[in-house]
């Protein structure tokens, strides 16, 4: 998979995720440049923690996958490892 084909998947992933958490029914353009800690008084940790889960990324990786949303998904599109023995997120098996 290819770093263009693996970011798109990332991002509609994350943008999800970030929707389903923060009830938010803002265009994905808009929702990129915001930064959860700081627009939401809300528990943003589960939002970040799902990401972690989902990407198979380890715990102590949390503090380099926060800040603004389209920088989460730029972080996480490094992080993230497809391996063979791993099924993608996006598919249900």
């Amino acid at each position: 998979m290819n770093i263009v084909e693996k970011e798109r998947i990332v991002k509609k992933n994350i943008l999800e995720i970030f929707k389903e958490n923060f009830d938010v029914s803002k265009p994905d353009h808009e929702i990129l440049n915001i930064q959860p800690e700081k627009e939401y008084e809300v528990n943003y940790s589960t939002y970040y923690e799902s990401i972690l889960d989902i990407f198979l990324i380890e715990h102590e990786h949390l503090e380099s996958i926060t800040g603004k949303v389209k920088d989460t998904i730029k972080k996480v599109t490094e992080l993230w490892t497809i391996t063979s023995y791993s099924s993608p997120p996006w598919k249900i098996q």
